[in-house]
């Protein structure tokens, strides 16, 4: 039921007291998101506490969304509910049930609407962060206008800035440009780029009072654990002969010599040749040296068989190898400085000119918009008027997955509670309250830069605060109803039966709480008593025909992931068609349908794409991945090879991409057949040759889209070839299946977003889509009855019976996720300044660098369990895991989450049809008598209308310009350029004044005339002026025209009418409009003008019927006179009513010709 009121349970119920602040740690399924509603509602219904002082913050927009679904929905429903259900509410979440708070319950909803903003403020911290620089931006330091870049926006600033760079360095800083080539050629030039924009990322390395200024030499040897004065000459005192290393490399040359063997004396005159060197040469060769004599285990070349002649050699080996690693790690480490040093250095040329280059285009990324609204609020003066320009004060603020919140996101959070509890914490009688609700079992983000350390660092912060202000509060006998922080844990699951619980529970004990990163073991989990089962399937094998079929039809996965995608579909095609039984409502069991399946991977790759088209390949109604990297889709590329053809038609690669595509489906053979041309012959050109067919049809079809490609912007263009002739949207479709869809809509919401913040250019359009990959984030919330298929990160806050985990034989380790960074403490600060560091080879990391990567890999392994958690604890009935072992792999990786799944299940396999074998904890529940998915599917029978293409949208009917139909061809033979330019002149000159002198008294027209045609025509001799001025007089002293001239009369009339079904619009020179009739005059300048009614043009006839048909449409049961004045004789022509009448305009012409699109 919609809005519906769940009575809260146990600590829940506390959690919600209004007057407490609160740090709720909750548990995947215990109802936080319930816990969360219910604390709004019942802040809402404390007296004094109005809509406009509550701010929820959340992690995603999906979480903002439901949350203010269910408020908004149960305060609606409140309001003409029965009071015996409202109290019934109002008891469940706590609340009294007094008749005013019922009767208050009832206005909230009105109340929420009224507040400023137009409702509760439930926002993700991002969009709040935009919501409050886009109310001030002056006061933020922004341009107003200032927008959120999108990830394209990124990328071509980016590139903008760098080529900006690189055009000033190459006059002006040749040690950048050498840098910028180091780099490239270390890490390649894309992963030079994403070294400048971590650069950019590290703002606070670069800006502020702790900011890295060149030089950098000294800070950098620092950093990595030298002395800000170490040399080569300094570090290599250790090599002089006579120390007590260089002594111990001579005791074991001396070893290797009195072996007595040719390997001894190849040792011996190695280790003579390292100690003929000079010191610095020794201290430079230390690490090659270390690997010339060593192992990998660190053991001595020989060392077994030296032992056995001297049992003295295992303590000098292992003396010696001490000291020389510890020499060669300070050699590589004076190394990294050459390498550090210079890539910090552009690192901050770049960032400074990001920055700079942001501002002027007015665009902020997400850090920024954090960054900026932090200082903002944390700026006293200017958050005391934010808050009166706003009209807004936060008094209780509710923070929602706090665990994945970073430590810029806490400041906002930090400046907006900075006063709720300075002293007794009291502001006049409001009381001010936070709630924070996270799970630190679920902190996941960490490559977004959260920390869960940050979420146990804030609750010791808020558990002091709340505890300071509680002892100043007794101290001065004020505000005693000041509590401390209430810290509440949630731990029974309403989601998940109990048998997967427990499982959840042994990986816990498995791999214990610290690998997780928790300080003590966790309280076991309760769930439904209910059944419940947890499925270990057999991992896809690879094969030996496997080797070298990496790069198969799906590009990126290998051949044991098809397999085990086929696998799946296999597996839930069986459950819907056979039934799987579920029975967590226990009144109305039943089968499994497509929305009740989820299937998970750990990473975002093409895995999920190719699970999709499987399923979608076996009939299941599926949904598309919940991550879409816009240029990965065939349907889109299809689609773009049509643009770039378009906007290059001599660009062969994507005409012959789109020819095979479906949009036109030619075989590869019909392209060899037809495509085979001369070398360096334009495939377009050969084809515009050919006569067959096939290939005439096509290229009618190209011409199409060319004729079109400059004039339309790129969203029209997709559109035509989607619905129009081409059909492609149907074509794509039927070959690559309705997940096409899905990539076809965002490329045209792309196009719509290119084209509404730039011109809507063609080839704008396609650099603007290659400058990116244009990921999509598509939130999936079951709506539809279809399988989900998406990422574990993607799966957060849903929940589905079943679920399957599809790749849990991954090896954690085969992949970091983000660079590496170290920290430079600074005095008198709390905490470090982040610095990061150029990727390095593995020997190039030593010392604080190796601590560094260890601490790193330590972090990203416990996240790596608690991704395991999450996706565990998204089954509510049944969880199913399993996963593919690469080609040479004979089991999962160690550290796999299959890996330590396996042990929990003991040793009895079951046989299993689809997947080889399984292994099984928990139960099935019964079967349900009730049909399979099969046979309650009915074939869908579409009406007509459904499958009838679409027609062209009828166009209005065009309107017809009388005068244009009037032009006088061949009534007066051709004038020269400069004669017909002056004849047109005099034309114009003497229709104003016939247009201008009725108005001027009769006395005065001469005058009159004679000085306007002074100031517009004072180019023309003084005889030509008066010679048309007299034109134009005697014109309006003919006696029989006194009444079309006179203050009656009107000119420059526009009319407009429509008749029978053609519009006619123009412009009357004069008419005259009496009760009983309506006189029309049409000038005309010829210059051999016709004397009698019979030589009057038939163009004319046909413009002066044209405006008399619409007359009578406009001024019906009045006779229409027309008639035409040519001004040079001047004489005026009346055309009689028959003449009219037998040149009314008709429809000569059809519709669908007037809307043929010229080529």
């Amino acid at each position: 039921m919609s809005g519906k009121v769940f009575k809260l349970q146990d600590k829940q119920a506390a959690a919600v007291e209004p007057e407490d602040s609160v740090w709720l740690s909750a548990s995947a399924g215990t109802g936080k998101t319930q816990v969360l509603s219910a604390r709004v509602l019942r802040l809402l219904l404390t007296e004094g506490v109005a809509p406009e002082q509550i701010l929820c913050l959340t992690f995603t927009k999906a979480g903002a969304a439901e949350m203010a679904t269910r408020v908004n929905e149960v305060l609606a429903n409140w309001v003409r509910m029965p009071d015996e259900q409202l109290g019934a509410d109002l008891a469940n979440i706590g609340s009294d049930i007094r008749p005013e708070t019922v009767q208050r319950a009832r206005t909230l909803f009105a109340s929420v609407l009224d507040c400023p903003g137009g409702g509760l403020r439930i926002d993700t911290i991002h969009a709040f962060a935009q919501w409050l620089l886009s109310a001030f931006p002056e006061e933020a330091g922004l341009i107003p206008g200032t927008r959120p870049m999108e990830d394209r926006d990124r990328d071509l600033l980016a590139g903008r800035v760098l080529r900006e760079l690189l055009v000033e360095w190459q006059d002006n800083d040749p040690a950048a440009v050498e840098a910028l080539e180091m780099l490239s050629l270390r890490m390649g030039p894309d992963g030079a780029r994403s070294w400048l924009m971590r650069c950019a990322l590290a703002r606070e390395a670069w800006f502020g009072p702790a900011a890295w200024q060149p030089p950098m030499q000294d800070r950098v040897k620092r950093l990595i654990g030298l002395p800000a004065d170490a040399t080569a000459s300094e570090l290599a005192h250790d090599c002089v002969d006579g120390t007590h290393g260089v002594d111990l490399v001579r005791k074991v040359m001396w070893k290797y010599d009195g072996w007595g063997t040719k390997s001894g004396q190849k040792f011996a005159g190695l280790i003579g040749d390292w100690l003929l060197l000079s010191p610095e040469e020794r201290f430079a060769q230390s690490g090659a040296f270390l690997g010339q004599l060593y192992n990998d285990r660190g053991l001595l070349k020989y060392q077994s068989s030296l032992e056995k002649k001297d049992d003295g050699v295992t303590a000098l080996a292992g003396e010696l190898y001490d000291w020389l690693t510890g020499v060669a790690d300070q050699a590589a480490l004076l190394a990294l400085v050459d390498i550090i040093t210079p890539a910090l250095e552009i690192g901050r040329k770049f960032a400074i000119a990001w920055d700079e280059a942001k501002k002027r285009e007015g665009l902020v990324d997400f850090d920024d918009l954090i960054r900026r609204a932090a200082k903002l609020l944390m700026n006293k003066d200017m958050s005391a008027w934010i808050r009166y320009k706003l009209d807004r004060q936060f008094d209780h603020i509710l923070v929602d997955e706090a665990q994945d919140t970073n430590a810029q996101q806490w400041a906002i959070i930090d400046a907006l509670t900075d006063d709720f509890f300075s002293g007794a914490g009291q502001k006049g009688d409001r009381q001010r309250t936070i709630f924070v609700v996270g799970d630190y079992k679920q902190a996941i983000f960490g490559f977004q830069g959260t920390s869960p350390q940050n979420f146990a660092r804030a609750q010791a912060r808020y558990a002091e605060l709340l505890r300071v202000r509680r002892e100043n509060a007794l101290a001065e006998r004020r505000n005693l109803s000041a509590h401390t922080l209430q810290e509440l844990g949630l731990g029974r699951s309403y989601r998940t039966a109990q048998p997967i619980l427990d499982v959840v529970d042994a990986v816990i004990d498995a791999i214990g709480h610290e690998a997780i990163g928790l300080s003590r073991t966790p309280e076991p989990h309760r769930g439904f008593q209910r059944p419940g089962l947890v499925t270990l399937w057999q991992p896809v094998p690879g094969r030996p025909e496997d080797e070298g079929e990496e790069d198969g039809p799906e590009i990126g996965v290998s051949e044991t992931e098809r397999r085990m995608a086929d696998k799946i579909a296999e597996q839930v095609k069986a459950w819907l068609d056979r039934g799987y039984p579920l029975v967590k409502d226990e009144k109305n069991p039943r089968n499994a349908t497509p929305g009740d399946i989820m299937v998970l991977v750990r990473k975002r790759r093409e895995l999920a794409g190719l699970i999709v088209a499987r399923l979608h390949a076996a009939g299941v109604r599926v949904a598309g991945v919940d991550r879409l990297r816009l240029g990965a889709p065939l349907a889109v590329k299809d689609l773009m090879a049509a643009l770039r053809f378009a906007a290059q038609p001599r660009d062969d690669l994507s005409l012959a991409c789109l020819l095979v595509s479906p949009i036109f489906g030619w075989s590869q053979e019909q392209l060899l057949e037809h495509g085979y041309r001369p070398k360096g012959r334009p495939l377009w050109d050969h084809l515009r040759d050919g006569d067959a067919p096939l290939v005439a049809q096509t290229v009618e079809a190209l011409r199409d889209l060319l004729a079109r490609a400059d004039f339309e912007p790129p969203q029209a263009l997709l559109h035509w070839m989607l619905v129009g002739p081409w059909k492609a949207r149907g074509k794509l479709v039927a070959r690559l299946g309705r997940e096409a869809n899905d990539p076809i809509d965002e490329l045209l919401n792309a196009a719509l977003q290119f084209s509404a913040n730039s011109t809507p250019s063609l080839q704008g359009f396609i650099r603007w889509f290659d400058a990116g990959e244009g990921e999509l984030k598509r939130e999936a919330e079951g709506g539809e009855d279809q399988v989900r298929v998406m990422t574990v990160h993607g799966s957060k806050g849903l929940q589905a019976p079943i679920v399957i985990l599809a790749d849990a034989c991954g090896d954690p380790d085969a992949s970091r996720t983000g660079g590496l960074s170290l920290e430079e403490e600074l005095p008198g600060a709390t905490e470090g300044l982040e610095l990061p560091l150029p990727p390095l080879a593995k020997e190039e990391r030593v010392g604080r660098v190796s601590q560094a990567e260890e601490a790193a890999k330590a972090a990203e392994r416990q996240e790596h369990w608690r991704l395991l958690y999450v996706a565990m604890t998204r089954a509510e009935e049944a969880l199913f895991v399993g996963g593919a072992l690469g080609k040479r792999e004979k089991e999962p990786a160690e550290d796999s989450w299959y890996a330590r799944l396996q042990p929990l299940f003991g040793e009895d396999w079951l046989d299993d049809p689809i997947w080889g074998a399984r292994m099984q904890r928990g139960e099935l529940p019964p079967p349900v008598e009730q049909r399979s998915q099969a046979d309650l599917a009915l074939p869908i029978v579409l009406p007509d209308w459904a499958t009838r293409p679409i027609g062209e949208e009828p166009r209005p009917p065009r309107p017809l310009a009388p005068s244009a139909s009037a032009e006088e061809q061949g009534a007066d033979p051709p004038l020269a350029a400069e004669q017909a330019a002056i004849a047109a002149r005099r034309g114009v000159l003497i229709h104003a004044l016939l247009e201008r002198l009725p108005d001027v008294p009769r006395d005065m027209r001469a005058s009159g005339g004679r000085a306007w045609l002074e100031r517009h025509g004072s180019d023309l001799s003084p005889a030509e002026r008066e010679e048309m001025l007299e034109r134009a007089l005697a014109v309006l002293d003919v006696p029989e025209w006194r009444e079309l001239f006179g203050p009656d009369g009107l000119a420059e009339v526009p009319l407009a009418a429509t008749v029978g079904d053609q519009v006619i619009a123009g412009t009357a020179d004069r008419l005259l409009v009496t009760p009983e009739r309506v006189l029309v005059a049409d000038f005309k300048t010829a210059r051999r003008p016709p004397t009698r009614l019979d030589d009057v043009p038939q163009s004319t006839l046909s413009q002066m019927g044209a405006y008399a048909a619409a007359l009578s449409v406009i001024y019906p049961g009045r006779a229409i006179e027309a008639a035409v004045l040519y001004t040079q004789t001047p004489q005026l022509i009346a055309i009689p009513a028959d003449m009219l009448a037998a040149n009314k305009p008709h429809l000569r012409t059809s519709q669908g010709k007037l809307s043929t699109p010229v080529r």
